[in-house]
């Protein structure tokens, strides 16, 4: 199954988001992870080893580019912004395109839509793991759906 084709699922904590995320196909990796040809980077929210279960909260992103081969190069940071409103803006000056995660809230799910981020929510599992799932076109597999989400 191509990413492109990846079917979203909605968000627990986004009354809305049943109606918007099934009208929109996810961007395939590949211009998710490749910032030098022109396209922006992949973020995840990570807690522990593993995609944090609110975005809203968390604490560290782990920003995907391509490297060298086209392996990926992950890194973390960490975020500062205390708001929704500073942490969209933060999210949008690293350069993010594409957030994979659990949970969030209306709010920041709008804040992020409205900076042209794309979101695919309702997403857990171990961080490497959704990576090379992101990246073979299979994060629709049932393991990585966040439970209550679709």
């Amino acid at each position: 199954m191509m990413a492109g084709a990846m079917p979203t699922y909605p968000c627990i904590f986004c009354a809305k988001s049943r109606h918007r995320l099934s009208h929109r196909s996810v961007p395939p990796p590949v211009s998710g992870l490749a910032p030098s040809a022109g396209s922006a980077r992949t973020a995840i929210p990570v807690f522990i080893g593993r995609v944090s279960p609110v975005l809203d909260t968390c604490t560290q992103l782990g920003i995907l580019d391509l490297g060298r081969n086209q392996e990926i190069v992950r890194r973390t940071i960490p975020v500062k912004g205390k708001s929704i409103f500073e942490r969209a803006d933060e999210i949008k000056k690293l350069g993010v395109g594409v957030i994979i995660c659990g949970a969030v809230s209306d709010a920041f799910y709008n804040l992020l839509k409205e900076s042209d981020i794309d979101l695919v929510c309702g997403i857990t599992g171990d961080i490497k793991e959704v990576i090379e799932a992101y990246r073979n076109g299979t994060l629709a597999h049932a393991r990585f759906r966040m439970p209550g989400s679709g």
